[in-house]
C-alpha cells in the first residue's frame, strides 16, 4: 500500500503544527564554549521527547533528525549506518557522554554501529550538522552526535520496565539514581532479545551504564560516566543480497563487546577563567565469522569466507582553559592527545585452505586548539576557531569562522559559517587484505553554510539551512573483478533543510506538538557526474505528540525516504524506490508511578528496502509496563 507521495510528505513537513518544547540547557557539543542556543545547524532530542516518542531503539530516534538517513540492512542484527547530509557514515563523529566512539577497524571505514547501543538511561541527544574538525579533529567531517546519559539527582529515582512484542522481541531494563553520600549517581542495566523480524537477523544484548558526580573536592568538580555492552548478532553478509537474493544461505555471526569510560574535572581559577581536564577511554572487540559472498558477473571472485578478530582501543586526554578576559569576549584554548591501537587477525577460507590475514596499526595524534567568540554588538557576534593535528606522518590545520546576527525584537537570527575538515583513512581501509590500500590519502572537506532561525512567538521556531560541501580524495568502494577502496578526486554536495518546532495549548484538549522536517541533498562525483550510492535526495518527516490529559500520551511519527542507488555483489547497482514508514506509541499512566505503553513500528506494514535484498521489518507491535519510585 502506497501511503503518501513525496509531495504530500513535503506539504506536511512545512505545515506549522506543533513541536517539541525548546531546550534551555547549555549545548555542550557544538563548540569549546558553552552556548544556550547554538543556531540553525543544531538539533536536540531531550528526555521529554524520548519519553513521548517511546522508540524501540536509538535508531528510531536518529531517523527524526533533519538531514539524517539511517540505513539498516534488515533487522538490528546487521550493522546500522548513518548518513548526514550525504556524508558517509564514517564522517559523523559519535560521542558517548563526550567520549569518541567511532571504530576505525570496521567495514564502514570508522563509523559507529548504532545497532548495539541500548536506549536505557539516554537523557538527551545533541546533533551538530556540518564539519567540526576545528573542535574534534578527524572523523567530524559531516557532523557530530553526542549521546548523553542520565545523571542522578538529589532525590532517589528508580525505574523498572518490561517489554515484549512481535517476532520474539523481549526487553527488560531498570535504573536507580540519587544521592550517594556527598555525591549523586545513576546506574542502569538492560537486556534485549530482538527476536527475528527479518530472516537471519538476530540480536541479543546486555548493557550496563553508570554516572557519578562528586561534589567539589578542593574546589574541583569531578564526574564519571561509563557504558558497557555485550552483544551477539547474526545476519546475512554485507553486499550479499540479503535474505531475498543471497546465493549462499549461511549467516554472519558477530560477538561484540564495547566499553566506554569518561572522566571530567572542572575548576574555577579566577573570576574570569576556568580549567577542565577530560579523559576518555573506548574499547571494542569483535569476533566475526562470515560465509562470504558468492561470485557474480560484477565481482567474479566473490568475497571469500572469512574469520575475523578485531580489537580496538582509544585513550584521549584533553586540557581546556576557558577565559572571559574582556566584556563580550569568550575564549578557549587547550591541547588534546589521542592514542589509537587496532589489531585485526583472521583467515580467508578457500575451500579447505586457510590464508592468514593480519594487520596492526598504532596512531598517536597531538593537537592544539583555540577558539574565540566576540559579541561586537547586542545583535552581532563573530567566532573563530582552529585546530592543528600532528599524526607524525601527516599534519592538518582545521579552521572555522562563523557570524551570528539577530534582528532586535523580531526573533530572527542569521548564521553564516565556513570551515575545513579532514578524515584520516581508517585502519580497515589501510590494512584489510581484500579491499584495503595502505597508500590511501586522508580525505578533506571545505564547507559553506548559512541559516535562519525564526522564533514564532510563544509557539516555537522555524529553521532553514543551506549548505555546500566539497570533498577531496573521498575514499569509496570500487566494485569489479578485484574490488578495492580508492580515493575519488572530488565530490560536491549541495543541499537545503528546514524544520519547524512549535507547540500549542489546546485548552480542554490538552497539548499538541510536532516537528515537521524536510531536506534535499545532491551528492555527485565530479569525475563521472553520477550521484553517490546510498544517498537519497529527499528526506522528510513529521513527529506529532498529543497529550490530551496528564494520564495519556499519543505519539505518531512519519518518515519519507526518497529513492537512491545501492550496490550488491549479486546485482550490481540497483535503483531503490522511495518509501514511507509510520510509527505509533500510546502511553497511559495507571498510577503516578505505573504506566502501560503500546507501540507500533511500521504500522502500515510497508515493504521496502534500504539495502538491496534486505527487506525492512514488517509491522511490529510492542507492549510495555513500567514502574518507578
Amino acid at each position: 500500500m502506497k501511503l503518501l507521495t513525496g509531495a504530500s510528505i513535503a506539504a506536511i513537513c512545512l505545515w506549522p503544527m506543533a513541536a517539541l518544547a525548546q531546550s534551555e540547557k547549555v549545548i555542550v557539543t557544538a563548540t569549546h564554549l558553552p552556548m544556550q542556543d547554538a543556531g540553525s545547524n543544531v538539533s536536540v532530542i531531550d528526555a521529554s521527547a524520548i519519553a513521548a516518542r517511546d522508540p524501540a531503539s536509538v535508531v528510531d530516534l536518529l531517523r527524526d533528525l533533519p538531514g539524517v538517513f539511517v540505513q539498516q540492512s534488515g533487522g538490528r542484527g546487521s550493522v546500522v549506518s548513518l548518513f548526514t547530509r550525504g556524508a558517509k557514515p564514517n564522517f559523523t563523529q559519535v560521542l558517548l557522554d563526550g567520549v569518541k566512539a567511532n571504530d576505525p577497524t570496521n567495514t564502514r571505514g570508522g563509523s559507529y554501529d548504532f545497532s548495539t547501543l541500548d536506549l536505557n538511561d539516554i537523557e538527551r541527544i545533541e546533533f551538530v550538522s556540518g564539519p567540526a574538525s576545528a573542535v574534534y579533529g578527524s572523523d567530524a567531517m559531516g557532523g557530530v552526535i553526542n549521546i548523553i546519559s542520565r545523571r542522578g539527582g538529589e532525590t532517589l529515582d528508580a525505574g523498572l520496565q518490561a517489554e515484549g512484542g512481535s517476532f520474539g522481541y523481549v526487553r527488560a531494563a531498570g535504573h536507580v539514581g540519587g544521592p550517594i553520600g556527598g555525591a549523586t549517581g545513576n546506574i542502569g542495566l538492560s537486556y534485549t532479545d530482538n527476536g527475528m523480524p527479518v530472516g537471519g537477523s538476530t540480536l541479543k544484548s546486555t548493557a550496563l551504564d553508570g554516572a557519578l558526580a562528586l561534589l567539589q573536592i578542593a574546589g574541583t568538580a569531578i564526574n564519571f560516566t561509563g557504558r558497557y555492552s555485550d552483544s551477539t548478532a547474526t545476519s546475512f553478509p554485507d553486499s550479499s543480497g540479503g535474505p531475498r537474493l543471497s546465493v549462499l544461505r549461511r549467516l554472519d555471526h558477530r560477538d561484540i563487546q564495547e566499553g566506554v569510560l569518561g572522566a571530567h574535572a572542572l575548576r574555577d581559577i579566577t573570576g574570569w577563567s576556568s580549567m577542565a581536564l577530560d579523559y576518555g577511554f573506548y574499547d571494542r572487540s569483535s569476533d566475526a565469522v562470515s560465509p562470504g559472498v558468492a561470485p557474480s558477473a560484477q565481482t567474479r571472485t566473490g568475497i571469500p569466507a572469512n574469520d575475523d578478530k578485531a580489537r580496538f582501543s582509544r585513550h584521549e586526554v584533553t586540557w581546556t582553559n576557558r577565559l572571559t578576559p574582556l566584556p563580550g569576549l569568550e575564549a578557549a584554548l587547550g591541547m588534546d592527545m589521542q592514542a589509537d591501537h587496532g589489531a585485526d587477525n583472521g583467515f580467508l577460507r578457500f575451500g579447505p585452505e586457510k590464508l592468514p590475514t593480519s594487520f596492526t596499526l598504532n596512531r598517536t595524534l597531538w593537537a592544539g586548539f583555540a577558539e574565540a567568540r566576540y559579541k561586537i554588538a547586542p545583535q552581532l557576534s563573530l567566532s573563530a576557531s582552529g585546530r592543528y593535528d600532528d599524526t607524525g606522518a601527516t599534519h592538518h590545520f582545521s579552521p572555522q569562522l562563523r557570524a551570528d546576527y539577530a534582528l532586535a525584537d523580531s526573533g530572527t537570527q542569521f548564521q553564516l559559517s565556513w570551515g575545513k575538515a579532514y578524515k584520516l583513512p581508517s585502519f580497515y581501509a589501510l590494512g584489510n587484505p581484500i579491499v584495503g590500500d595502505p597508500t590511501l590519502n586522508p580525505e578533506d572537506a571545505e564547507n559553506f553554510e548559512g541559516g535562519v532561525t525564526q522564533r514564532l512567538g510563544d509557539f516555537g521556531r522555524w529553521k532553514v539551512e543551506g549548505y555546500a560541501t566539497n570533498y577531496r580524495d573521498l575514499i569509496d568502494f570500487r566494485p569489479g573483478a578485484v574490488p578495492r577502496l580508492v580515493n575519488l578526486s572530488k565530490v560536491h554536495v549541495r543541499g537545503v533543510e528546514t524544520s519547524l518546532e512549535l507547540t500549542f495549548d489546546l485548552q480542554d484538549w490538552g497539548t499538541l506538538s510536532a516537528t515537521p522536517r524536510l531536506s534535499y541533498t545532491s551528492a555527485r562525483n565530479t569525475l563521472t557526474g553520477a550521484a553517490l550510492r546510498d544517498v537519497p535526495s529527499w528526506l522528510a518527516g513529521v513527529g506529532v505528540n498529543w497529550q490530551p490529559d496528564p494520564a495519556w500520551t499519543v505519539s505518531f511519527d512519519l518518515n519519507h525516504t526518497g529513492g537512491m542507488t545501492d550496490n550488491a555483489v549479486a546485482t550490481g547497482d540497483v535503483a531503490l524506490p522511495g518509501h514511507e514508514r509510520a510509527d505509533l506509541a500510546i502511553s497511559y499512566k495507571v498510577l503516578s508511578n505505573l504506566a502501560l505503553k503500546l507501540g507500533g513500528d511500521n504500522i502500515f506494514d510497508q515493504r521496502y528496502e534500504d539495502v538491496v535484498g534486505f527487506p525492512a521489518p514488517g509491522a511490529i507491535v510492542r507492549g510495555r509496563i513500567s514502574a518507578s519510585l
